[in-house]
């Protein structure tokens, strides 16, 4: 191994301490509470460091929310897999909920930093919120969903995961998001399949 191979690693192995140890900080602090210096210490590595990947903190959260982001877009959409739109809605609200429980660093860190870092996504990039108004709009397609409006159709899903999960963050709720997926996914879809407002209707 060559020495810029081995920069190379070492460079890699900085910025993956800087991202953890910044996600850590943000997620207990928040973005503005936490300093440059916090994040170093936390990573063990010298504030130069830092400043050699990303030159400033705010670059550094920018960086962390999209890529974190992006990276959830991908896991929801390959939890939804195949199949009717209303099964694949099922499996993306309890993936959603196993990833907030398995990272709630990560969770936590999103969530107070998405009004600041949602403009920095780019607009060309898919997101979670495309993830599921896709799912939908193939719903309303397929006519397993009520031919309603995607988008307000949509926000039901989102509310019910976002809202669920914030609670937990803040302390309001404390059972277990997976003990609780199968009875919000069975609301979800009552409300939004055809099956599910036929019985509504008949009063089943």
């Amino acid at each position: 191994m060559n020495i810029h191979s081995q920069r190379d690693i070492m460079s890699i192995d900085v910025r993956q301490k800087v991202r953890d140890a910044a996600i850590a900080q943000f997620a207990q602090k928040g973005v503005k509470a936490t300093t440059v210096r916090d994040i170093a210490r936390a990573a063990g590595v010298s504030e130069g460091a830092l400043y050699r990947h990303w030159p400033s903190k705010d670059e550094l959260a920018g960086d962390l929310f999209a890529t974190e982001y992006t990276a959830m877009s991908q896991s929801l959409r390959d939890a939804a897999g195949q199949g009717p739109a209303p099964e694949r809605l099922r499996r993306v609200i309890h993936h959603a909920f196993h990833l907030a429980e398995a990272a709630p660093d990560r969770t936590r860190f999103l969530l107070l930093s998405q009004h600041e870092s949602l403009p920095l996504v780019p607009r060309d990039q898919e997101t979670p919120v495309d993830v599921i108004c896709g799912i939908v709009a193939d719903g309303i397609a397929e006519g397993s969903i009520v031919p309603a409006d995607r988008d307000a159709l949509s926000h039901i899903v989102i509310g019910a995961i976002v809202l669920n999960v914030q609670s937990q963050v803040y302390g309001r709720q404390t059972a277990p998001l997976s003990s609780l997926a199968g009875s919000i996914t069975d609301a979800i879809l009552t409300g939004m399949s055809k099956v599910g407002m036929s019985k509504i209707g008949a009063g089943q």
